[in-house]
């Protein structure tokens, strides 16, 4: 029997619920699961750290994709606004190529360019910071210095008419001219230090030009969003890996900004190549579902907080129709996606959207749920063989088991982590487990390859 015209429209407004997209906190499908679950979570921490350090500091913020980094920033910032701090966001993937390789001198110029951009653009204050932008520092400094290359002041270089008219387009050729990029890097190699205090001159006029304006009292946090996806390509991922661990590892110091806390998402990888850093990296986790044990009890606390997120994208009344059965009931269908997302709530979205998408009949059957659960499946397969057997040890160390720190294999730990084929979880001590779709692929080619072994 085909939907009724009030049944559509649910489904209709179900469907567009379950858009994968970052949400604001004060968003009515907002749950603050991190707060329910730790005493103080992640956010708590940044913001914790930045209250009790003094007027300046620097912090690493990570997390998987679909943990919900992004989300998370943005309460980070709904929070110390609330508390009168003077928050600017920029975006990295405005200015650097995700693809591309790493160097200091590449992210101190688009560090102190996103600043720049972010105070021009704040709203009601009327940041003037000497009538110039980073920009027009920068292209001073880089005459200064000579670094500009010959071919930018000759008619045509580029795409330039000439020195006059490069500041917009230095911006431009960072992030889309690699060419442009190493002669920029090389002309510099000399010259850090006079760049990172050309840097703090720029950023302290900032800071001063905000205090004008809001008064002295202001204290400035600084959030530089979308670092953490730098990865590079099949081609040159071992090259971005290793520019990334020297930028993060050598030049750390250079990254702070005075009188301003800078938050900056890193790469999760750092993590297991930066021991003991001085700076460590706060890191979303999945959101716990079982215990780190050989049964893997049920952990209550985690699937209530996602029947809860499943409560708000529905609604109660939406969830009986659709489920069939109240949204607090002992057990419903709805358990049983749950159940097999992995503690991320992106692959909750995607079971979610797999049972709404071909629904022609109010509540969904197990048949319904079942298909949906092989679809999403589907999208981690195929696993191969020495891919398995990796995953294989990870389900029994509850350990990544990183055979060493080379580029290749960095590489195939972020994808594992990134494609959710490996869950990263804290319960008083970082442990790791496989997605639950995987499982039992993964241990009939493990036995495939012990008996070819045999």
């Amino acid at each position: 029997m085909p939907l009724t015209p009030d049944e559509r429209k649910l489904k209709t407004a179900i469907y567009q619920a379950m858009k994968d997209e970052p949400l604001p906190p004060d968003d009515e499908r907002y749950i603050p699961i991190y707060k329910h679950l730790e005493r103080l979570d992640p956010i708590d921490r940044l913001k914790e750290h930045l209250e009790l350090i003094g007027p300046e500091s620097t912090q690493f913020f990570s997390g998987f994709r679909g943990s919900g980094k992004s989300t998370e920033l943005l309460r980070l910032k709904q929070r110390l606004e609330a508390e009168s701090y003077f928050v600017i966001y920029a975006d990295a993937l405005d200015y650097i190529n995700p693809a591309d390789a790493l160097d200091i001198t590449d992210l101190l110029i688009v560090i102190a360019g996103a600043f720049s951009d972010a105070l021009e653009a704040a709203e009601n204050i009327g940041v003037n910071i000497q009538n110039e932008t980073y920009w027009t520092r920068l292209k001073n400094f880089l005459s200064k210095t000579d670094v500009i290359p010959a071919e930018l002041r000759a008619k045509g270089g580029l795409g330039f008419d000439g020195l006059a008219k490069t500041e917009a387009s230095i911006k431009l050729n960072l992030k889309t001219t690699p060419s442009f990029r190493r002669q920029i890097q090389e002309r510099l190699t000399g010259h850090i230090g006079e760049l990172r205090q050309e840097v703090e001159l720029f950023v302290e006029d900032g800071v001063k030009a905000v205090k004008r304006a809001l008064g002295d009292d202001a204290q400035i946090v600084f959030i530089f969003d979308s670092l953490e996806q730098i990865r590079g390509s099949l081609f040159n991922e071992e090259e971005v890996i290793r520019s990334v661990e020297r930028v993060f590892a050598l030049h750390h110091r250079l990254l702070e900004l005075p009188w301003v806390h800078a938050i900056y998402t890193v790469p999760p990888w750092l993590k297991f190549v930066l021991k003991n850093h001085p700076k460590p990296i706060v890191l979303l986790h999945s959101i716990k579902q079982w215990e780190n044990d050989g049964f893997r009890t049920t952990h209550r606390k985690g699937v209530s907080c996602f029947r809860e997120l499943l409560m708000k994208r529905f609604t109660p009344e939406g969830f009986q129709t659709f489920f069939g059965a109240a949204w607090d009931a002992e057990r419903t269908n709805a358990d049983r996606l749950i159940e097999v997302c992995g503690g991320h709530f992106r692959d909750l979205l995607s079971l979610l959207r797999e049972t709404v998408l071909p629904a022609q009949n109010f509540p969904v059957s197990e048949a319904e749920i079942k298909s949906a659960i092989e679809n999403v499946r589907s999208g981690f397969m195929p696993i191969t063989d020495d891919d398995a057997a990796w995953l294989a040890k990870i389900e029994d160390s509850r350990d990544v088991s990183l055979p060493d720190l080379q580029g290749a294999n960095i590489g195939s730990l972020t994808r594992f982590l990134d494609t959710h084929l490996v869950l990263y979880f804290r319960n008083g001590k970082d442990w790791y487990d496989i997605h639950p779709l995987i499982r039992d692929e993964v241990r009939i080619i493990v036995k495939r390859l012990e008996a070819a072994d045999a």
